[in-house]
């Protein structure tokens, strides 16, 4: 079972739709409720949204800065990869809030792409569940520890 009290304390942010939660935390291939919606692509659906969203906050607050394109892309790549997603869902302890599909199982340790893919998901949930608020969005990312506080 989800704790997902842990993971809306860890993104400060309270779902009005547990269901998007869940599905958030679910690995790619896991056969659940959402095999009727979406085949058995587990997260893999709000992953691709919250992929999409998470440059777009990152790049939203590169713009004011005035720094060039090349910066952008080379600090994009840093913040977006599946390296750091995965290191901010361990370090978070998310990874142990993951339901893993039957191939997984037993998990010694969550797969990058898996871990990855779930950070996404989480921001593609908010944004369905907060009705497309970009700045819960931007306040997830951050409590999510993919991308520093500047505020």
């Amino acid at each position: 079972m989800v704790n997902q009290v842990k993971i809306q304390s860890l993104m400060e942010y309270k779902f009005n739709n547990d269901s998007l939660l869940t599905e958030a935390l679910e690995a790619a291939g896991r056969a659940n409720y959402t095999e009727t919606i979406s085949g058995m692509d587990g997260n893999k659906r709000l992953a691709l949204l919250g992929d999409a969203l998470l440059q777009l906050v990152y790049l939203d607050r590169w713009y004011p800065s005035g720094r060039d394109r090349e910066y952008a892309s080379d600090e994009l790549q840093k913040f977006t990869c599946n390296k750091n997603l995965q290191k901010c869902a361990e370090e978070l302890t998310i990874t142990s809030e993951i339901l893993p599909n039957a191939a997984q199982q037993p998990l010694e340790r969550v797969p990058k792409t898996t871990a990855a893919s779930t950070m996404e998901a989480l921001l593609g949930a908010v944004w369905l569940d907060s009705n497309k608020d970009f700045e819960q969005v931007k306040k997830a990312a951050v409590n999510l520890e993919i991308l520093e506080d500047i505020s």
